[in-house]
């Protein structure tokens, strides 16, 4: 009798012991109310009448409101997703270059993982920034003068638009000579990007497309001197572009190194403290290429 008395008493406190645990154990999420449609709210850094896609870089501020939301999460249009937090307000930085439209992705969550979502789209500007060292290299952090290395093979040359050697024509030692070209000096000044062209009254190029400094030549199409007012010596402002390991100067309106062939947009193949290999793609769609050496 005594056995079952301990036995049946175990049983008791056992199954008292288990329903406090039980009752401890007992959640409930109460109303489980879904968060409402987020409003994104997209502010881009430097955004004015005159600079729609903002001041160049590359920064958005966002702020999420949604009632009864607890975590908020955003896709930033980019490959990029941030991590779930209770702020928000959050922010980006994006590494494209140019202006881009982006489209970002508001997620909000609430009582229950409950979630919601909205889509805002907007234009946004990154400006390059080059390499300290690209800078260094072609201004002396100051100005710096450079020309055409006339001593050197392969100083001027053409090749298809696609390509990225001269394989069509490289120019020999001196071939240009007494045409113009040799005696012009482009000097690259840091402060302001602006780039000055002496010409020595004399601008070396196709004549097709040197009508961009007289318009009223005219003649046949193919190597020319331009020489007079219009070959005057003139400077204009200059700025760098690219991506990754890709590095362009490009000029405002006519600058150009080189012969001129329309193009003022040039691609920095190889470089040092003392001299460059330079390749543009002419009005005719061809790549042409220049040597120049510092002095």
């Amino acid at each position: 009798m005594l056995h079952n008395l301990k036995q049946t008493l175990t049983i008791t406190i056992s199954s008292f012991l288990l329903l406090v645990a039980c009752k401890k154990e007992d959640k409930t999420f109460g109303d489980l109310t879904p968060p409402e449609k987020p409003v994104i709210t997209v502010d881009v850094v430097g955004k004015s009448s005159t600079r729609p896609a903002g001041d160049g870089s590359g920064k958005v501020n966002f702020t999420i409101v949604s009632k009864n939301a607890i975590n908020y999460t955003i896709d930033f249009g980019n490959g990029s997703i941030s991590q779930p937090t209770t702020a928000n307000e959050l922010s980006t930085s994006y590494a494209h270059v140019g202006v881009r439209t982006i489209t970002v992705t508001a997620i909000v969550s609430g009582v229950g993982g409950l979630t919601s979502s909205a889509t805002a789209t907007f234009d946004v500007r990154k400006d390059y920034t080059p390499p300290a060292e690209l800078v260094t290299q072609l201004t002396n952090d100051a100005s710096k003068i450079w020309k055409v290395d006339s001593v050197a093979f392969g100083h001027l040359g053409v090749g298809p638009g696609g390509a990225f050697l001269p394989i069509w024509w490289e120019a020999p030692v001196n071939d240009k000579a007494g045409l113009g070209i040799y005696d012009d000096e482009y000097t690259f000044t840091k402060t302001g990007n602006v780039f000055a062209h002496k010409t020595n009254g004399t601008i070396f190029g196709k004549r097709e497309y040197l009508t961009d400094f007289n318009p009223a030549l005219t003649g046949a199409p193919g190597d020319f001197t331009l020489t007079g007012p219009t070959a005057a010596n003139y400077s204009e402002g200059f700025s760098y572009d690219g991506i990754g390991a890709t590095e362009f100067i490009q000029f405002t309106t006519k600058g150009h190194m080189g012969l001129y062939v329309g193009a003022q947009r040039f691609q920095v193949l190889t470089r040092s403290a003392t001299k460059m290999f330079l390749r543009c793609v002419g009005r005719d769609g061809n790549s042409w290429y220049v040597r120049i050496k510092s002095i």
